[in-house]
């Protein structure tokens, strides 16, 4: 699921004049008829650490771009959207490269649903992925439920079992040869990282040779365990508009829902059209009945409707505790650019955010402390707090200080 992701990828290079019939074709050429390929390379690391979405900065050609009888894929602009879209399927996979006689470096690339294919500028080293491309991990790690074991299909029709989480590697499949009625025990979690969807990995206990990746709310656990009922409050109404439960572990007195795999199941449980009403354990009505509820208890939780008019996202960009920017690597980068657009994160229009927020933010992806560009280290110190007519338009630009260590 989630690779790391190398400042640069090892490949393989070959001169050549004729790269086949696969695109690569090559024929003499002059400067005066625009740029040719002098130079083939190939991919010699794991498809999955070729995982790239674009960044708006380079349109997408049929060939490369500036050769002659290039014509456009998908725009500059479109590839822009493309770029700050919610939707996995919208990242690409890399999959060749060659070098012009101009030293530039293409790449062909595809996107993970097949509607975009072809070659974009790279920038000048072959590997490093610059120019309109930037490195993309497209999972992030997620906490584990209490319970593991017991679990059975919730939805057959609905959700099913994934060789990788849905759209979140190219040509993501569907496992098979299981049966509707098997129980299954969780091995692993992981978060969509544009979705903010947690997939659970399950085995089947019936069948131990199967396993796959499943939506989490495509399971559901054992009955024996104990439970807390969930009720989701539309803020502006009062009005209850779904229930949930969350699981956990028949040893336990009580359940902390405000933190972890419980908070998480909270949120999944969600109903279809709504998001939490703000970021964090500030949606429960009660967060104190919340951080020790009993089983059978009912604990509120505020939602608001899931449209654009209703949330603001938010831009989170770290800087050092004299204002200077941080330079963050390019995982660190990206998963700090999908908090911001998770939807469990936004806060409801004309809603302030406090730094207790962010810092709930930032270590929700495990980013209270990271490591520089440059490997210098830090810790979360504070963010600048964002008034309600700062998050009126639907999007505000948050900055988050460390502390060097």
């Amino acid at each position: 699921m989630k690779s790391s992701l190398k400042k640069s990828l090892y490949v393989g290079l070959t001169a050549a004049s004729m790269f086949g019939a696969a695109g690569l074709a090559s024929t003499t050429a002059s400067a005066k008829s625009g740029a040719y390929i002098v130079k083939t390379s190939y991919f010699k690391t794991a498809p999955e650490s070729r995982n790239v979405a674009p960044n708006g900065d380079n349109a997408l050609y049929t060939k490369v771009g500036t050769s002659k009888g290039a014509r456009v894929v998908a725009s500059k602009a479109t590839m822009n959207k493309l770029s700050s879209s919610n939707k996995s399927s919208d990242y690409f996979r890399a999959y060749a490269i060659v070098t012009t006689n101009r030293g530039s470096v293409y790449y062909k690339i595809v996107s993970f649903d097949g509607k975009y294919r072809g070659w974009i500028y790279g920038g000048k080293n072959v590997g490093r992925f610059s120019g309109g491309l930037q490195a993309a991990d497209t999972t992030e790690k997620a906490d584990m439920p209490t319970v593991t074991t017991g679990y059975t299909l919730a939805n057959p029709s609905k959700y099913t079992l994934w060789n990788n989480p849905q759209y979140t590697q190219y040509k993501a499949s569907k496992v098979k040869g299981f049966s509707n009625t098997d129980t299954f025990t969780i091995t692993g979690a992981e978060t969509k990282s544009r979705e903010g969807w947690v997939y659970y990995q399950v085995k089947d206990d019936q069948n131990p040779s199967i396993t796959g990746w499943i939506y989490s709310s495509g399971v559901q656990a054992p009955q024996s365990q104990n439970a807390v009922k969930i009720s989701y409050i539309d803020k502006s109404t009062g009005k209850e508009v779904g229930t949930g439960s969350v699981p956990f572990d028949k040893s336990a007195t009580t359940a902390n829902l405000t933190t972890g795999a419980n908070y998480t199941s909270v949120v999944n449980g969600i109903p279809s059209g709504y998001v939490a009403y703000t970021s964090g354990a500030a949606s429960f009505v009660n967060q104190s009945a919340a951080a020790s509820a009993k089983s059978n208890d009912t604990v509120a939780f505020y939602v608001s409707k899931n449209s654009a008019s209703d949330g603001a996202m938010m831009s989170i960009r770290a800087y050092t505790m004299n204002g200077d920017p941080i330079t963050l690597t390019a995982t660190d980068s990206t998963t700090l650019d999908a908090a911001g657009r998770n939807y469990d994160f936004q806060v409801a229009k004309g809603q302030p955010l406090s730094s207790s927020q962010v810092s709930y933010i930032l270590d929700s992806v495990s980013l209270k402390n990271l490591t520089a560009q440059n490997g210098q280290k830090y810790t979360f110190d504070h963010a600048d707090p964002v008034d309600g007519s700062q998050t009126q338009t639907g999007f505000v630009n948050v900055k988050a200080y460390y502390r060097a260590n």
